[in-house]
């Protein structure tokens, strides 16, 4: 299941200044793009469960933002 963010959500999420690199390449084409997961982890070449546990990350680093 895709958690869903409104568009003002994800702006604070985007503008988190703890995300790293690779967070911000998932953020970006899961979120904003609306890739699936496996498709992000062929893009950057991860596994799926990488992408799983940097999706993962990237709420718990934006929990408090929202």
């Amino acid at each position: 299941m895709k958690i869903k963010f409104s568009i003002e959500e994800l702006e604070k999420m985007e503008k988190n200044p703890w995300l790293t690199d690779r967070e911000r390449k998932v953020f970006d084409l899961y979120y904003r793009r609306g890739w699936k997961i496996e498709d992000v982890a062929a893009e950057i070449e991860m596994q799926r469960s990488a992408v799983e546990r940097s999706l993962k990350s990237i709420r718990n680093k934006c929990k408090k933002m929202l």
